[in-house]
């Protein structure tokens, strides 16, 4: 992988981490904010990552195995927020109970 390929690379995958951050913290907080602009930031967030995905998939000199981890990463990222959303309820509704 030449340098310019490198730099290239790795300022696409800070991307990619950063967008899937962003979207976790919009998902959060339109949990708690129930106003639509917050929703569709949050989604806009999640499509810029998936956009960022392909871009590294398709234009970066990652072999195979790093470019699946991307795609499972992906996936992974688009399901964590809600599912530890229901854990956090679960673990407060059973606090609620205990009190």
């Amino acid at each position: 992988m030449s340098g310019l390929a490198t730099l290239e690379t790795g300022l696409l995958l800070g991307l990619y981490a950063l967008l899937a951050g962003i979207w976790g913290v919009l998902w959060a907080l339109a949990q708690f904010r129930r106003t639509p602009i917050v929703g569709h930031s949050a989604a806009a967030a999640y499509g810029l990552h998936t956009l960022v995905a392909l871009a590294i998939i398709w234009w970066t000199p990652l072999g195979l195995g790093w470019k699946c981890l991307i795609v499972g990463s992906s996936l992974a990222f688009l399901a964590i927020p809600p599912i530890t959303w229901r854990l956090l309820q679960h673990t407060h509704d059973k606090e609620k109970v205990g009190a």
